[in-house]
Formats: C-alpha cells, structure tokens, sequence
C-alpha cells in the first residue's frame, strides 16, 4: 500500500466511506508536500465528529454526544492526575470551587449521554460491552487497591515498586475513561437513544462551564502561587483547549443541515 492509502486512512471511518477513494487520488496527485495540510485536516476531523456525513440528526447527536463524553472523562482525569499528584495543586483538592465544578461536570455527562432503549436485548449488550471493556482497568485497580490495603508497611516498599503500583493505578484510571467513552460510541441506534438537541446543547454549556471553572482555579494557583509551577500552568492552559472543544461542538451543532 502506498503512503497516500495510508494517510487517508487516518480520517474517520465516515469521511472515507464518502470521500476516501477522491482523497486519495488528490494526495497522490500532489506529493509529499501536501502532507502537513493533510495532517491538519485530518486532526480537524477529528475534533468535529457533528459534522461527519450522517445518515440522520440522530446519528450527529449521537456522535456529538459521544465527543463531549470524551473531553470530559479527558477534562476530569487531567484534573484528578493534577490535584492528586504531589504538587501544587493539591491544596486546591476538596475546596468548594473544584467540588461545584466536578458536579456539574458529572450533570453535564448525565444530560448528554445516550440514553439506553429499555429492551432486555439492549440491557444485555450494554452489559456485555461494559464487562468485555471495563474488566481489565477494573481488576488492576482493584489489585492495586488490595496491595495499598494490605496492611504492609509503605516505607518499607521499595520504591520501584510503588512506582509500579503508582503507574498501574493511574494507566487503570486512564485505561478506563478511554474504554467508557469507547463503551458510548458503540452504543447503536438500536441500543441506545441520542438525547434531544436541546440536552445535548444545554449539557455541553454546563460540561464547558465546569471545565472553564476548573481551568480557571488551577490556572489561578499558577498565577497567584509563591512561585510560577509550570504543572499548574500547563494543566490549566490544557483545560482551557479542552473547554474549546466543547465550545467548538456546540458551535457545529447550530451549523448542522435540517436533513441528513
């Protein structure tokens, strides 16, 4: 296979259905300095499943869902990695602006999430999917878990091991964001409803809102700290990307064509 098969491969599965062959062909007509610009695009894509070729609303919905569950199972691990870990961060864990935020980024995720049809066959492959995604994550957790509660004494550890059970953890905790979000974009039409339009914008606001929050706290112990701890910054500006993608989904959703 040739290198422009595989750069178009690259884009969602949607847009090579409808444009692969013709986007292939129009790489391998420009050469290798088309690359960067193919690059581009592709990532733009990426961050705009809404405006994929659709067989219906519902599907963008469904789509559009399936990314803002995404950037906040992303927006909520960098905020749990950054005030769980030793630094800076920390002492803004627990306070009542990071507790306001994680809760309407769990409301947020509850009013976009496709809703399961209540049929048993639809109980059944949510329930499957989730064992079949969720078991490997949830084990290593739950060993690490085990190890921590064991009753050995922690200073006695060596450090390359609970460096170990360290990586473990938070490769689990990641592993199963990744898998849940996965979970939501195989959930079919005839498994699962999209939510309505006016859910689906009104719950990616308060995602925003709460990522925008969020960002703003740990930004703002960059700002004000002692010292310039380039954690703080650099977790706060990654949220604020985030928020965009949000932002960037809602604006497509207006956009969207009344068919198809």
């Amino acid at each position: 296979m040739n290198a422009a098969h595989w750069l178009v491969r690259l884009y969602p599965g949607a847009i090579r259905e409808r444009w692969g062959a013709d986007l292939e062909l129009e790489v391998q007509a420009a050469g290798w300095r088309t690359w960067p610009n193919l690059a581009v695009s592709v990532a733009g894509m990426w961050l705009h499943p809404a405006i994929w070729p659709a067989d219906s609303r519902a599907q963008r919905r469904q789509r559009a869902a399936t990314m803002a569950i995404s950037v906040a199972a992303a927006c909520s691990f960098l905020t749990l990695a950054a005030t769980e870990l030793d630094t800076p961060l920390s002492a803004v864990a627990g306070t009542w602006p990071m507790t306001v935020c994680g809760v309407l980024m769990l409301l947020g995720t509850v009013l976009v999430a496709p809703r399961p049809r209540l049929t048993p066959g639809a109980a059944i492959t949510v329930l499957r999917q989730a064992v079949r995604r969720l078991a490997a994550p949830a084990i290593v957790g739950a060993g690490v878990v085990a190890c921590v509660h064991s009753g050995v004494d922690v200073a006695g550890v060596p450090a390359p091991v609970r460096l170990a059970l360290l990586a473990c953890w938070w490769s689990a905790l990641a592993a199963g964001a990744v898998q849940c979000c996965r979970i939501v974009a195989g959930l079919g039409a005839g498994v699962a409803v999209p939510p309505r339009p006016g859910r689906l914008r009104l719950g990616i606001w308060i995602l925003a809102g709460a990522g925008a929050g969020t960002a703003a706290v740990i930004f703002g112990v960059f700002v004000t700290g002692a010292r310039h701890d380039p954690t703080s910054g650099a977790m706060g500006a990654a949220l604020f990307v985030l928020v965009w993608a949000f932002v960037a989904t809602v604006r497509d959703l207006r956009r969207l064509p009344q068919t198809g």
